[in-house]
């Protein structure tokens, strides 16, 4: 049995307009309930994704300095993660953590924990990073809206190809090209790449919109960008 740490964001939670994909919500929870129903144990990290960045261009209007910023955008993370608990009932850890002290105590449960952002300036990414770290975690998903990683951006580059596999130091090289904001963590952050790289994670970047490939991912079959540290 393994341990899973699965990252999500806006990209899956949210339709293109303002509003949440209930029906994609509850296709990601009947495939975590099948992994832990199956004997695996799985912590979950829920990022701002739409809601972070309406809140955060508001602050940014109202004239509020980037850490505030930052925490709003944590916030909304949690109010994600409160969510998915709901929606998992009784297999779920029914808080969320505040702190990576409370993260650990919850993983002591055997239950399935829920979290979102921990602390001002750290993003989602990073969190789950760390917590695949601390737990000895066999992998580490994350799922986002496209299939693969791409070298380059695929919004603005014609050319860019799609990546089966590559190294920590690939994609710290990638994701040099993005901007790092409060809500703006597009692809992934460089400190929870760091923290993939020194502890040789394996960490895999799927599309979200079929959550069943967490289930093909969990039995080996490869798909989507295989990073390994």
């Amino acid at each position: 049995m393994k341990k899973i740490v699965i990252k999500f964001g806006g990209s899956v939670l949210y339709k293109e307009e303002m509003i949440l994909n209930v029906e994609k919500i509850n296709e990601i929870v009947d495939t975590i309930i099948t992994l832990h129903d199956a004997g695996h144990k799985v912590a979950i990290v829920v990022g701002g994704g739409k809601l972070a960045r309406i809140i955060i261009q508001a602050s940014d209007v109202l004239g509020h300095v980037t850490t505030f910023k930052d925490i709003l955008a944590v916030e909304s993370t949690r109010i994600h993660a409160l969510l998915v608990i709901a929606s998992l009932k009784n297999r779920a850890y029914l808080l969320v953590p505040r702190s990576f002290e409370e993260v650990g105590k919850a993983l002591s449960s055997g239950k399935i924990v829920v979290t979102g952002g921990l602390q001002p300036g750290q993003s989602t990414n990073a969190v789950a990073s760390l917590v695949a770290e601390y737990w000895g975690a066999d992998l580490l998903i994350n799922l986002t809206n496209v299939d693969k990683v791409y070298d380059k951006d695929p919004n603005q580059y014609d050319d860019a190809k799609p990546l089966d596999e590559i190294s920590a130091d690939k994609l710290l090289e990638i994701i040099s090209q993005q901007d790092e904001e409060p809500g703006k963590y597009a692809l992934f952050d460089r400190v929870g790449c760091e923290i993939v790289k020194r502890s040789a994670l394996r960490l895999i970047f799927i599309n979200g919109s079929e959550p069943k490939n967490i289930l093909r991912i969990v039995n080996g079959e490869k798909i989507g960008t295989i990073v390994q540290g």
